[in-house]
């Protein structure tokens, strides 16, 4: 399955058009978790598990749409019993826990320096360029995670 890796596989240049302008979709965003003035403080390895799921995770839902009713993999469709998930690559590096304490590094100063919420979280959308965002119905998804 990780022929979907291959920069000249037809899905991995479909699931990097997903990426492709985030510049301009920052600019217009109103999503809140992105513009509110709201900051964060503590350990890094805190801040990190805190962020990358809940917020971190929401915000690739809400951020990236996707315009398909269909596995980028299988073709099976969505529906009822279907459902279809947002993959990072499982390429090193490019998962949404690697991206998001990258990110967390960029900020960090120590526990008692706040950060903004909002400054981590646009800038760990923007460290998605480049990186391909694949729609997977849950047993792919499953299978790809698995390398």
């Amino acid at each position: 399955m990780n022929i979907i890796n291959e920069f000249d596989n037809p899905i991995y240049i479909k699931a990097l058009d997903r990426t492709k302008n985030i510049d301009d979709q920052l600019k217009k965003t109103r999503i809140h978790c992105l513009t509110n003035e709201c900051s964060i403080l503590g350990k890094k390895k805190d801040i990190l598990i805190h962020l990358r799921s809940g917020p971190g995770k929401n915000l690739i839902n809400s951020f990236f749409k996707y315009t398909t009713n269909k596995c980028d993999y299988c073709g099976i469709k969505k529906d009822n019993s279907n459902q279809l998930d947002r993959a990072h690559c499982n390429k090193v590096g490019c998962d949404r826990s690697s991206l998001m304490e990258k990110t967390i590094n960029d900020y960090y100063i120590d526990e008692t320096t706040p950060i903004k919420i909002k400054d981590v979280l646009r800038k760990f959308i923007l460290y998605h360029k480049e990186i391909p965002l694949y729609i997977l119905c849950k047993k792919c998804h499953r299978e790809y995670d698995k390398k």
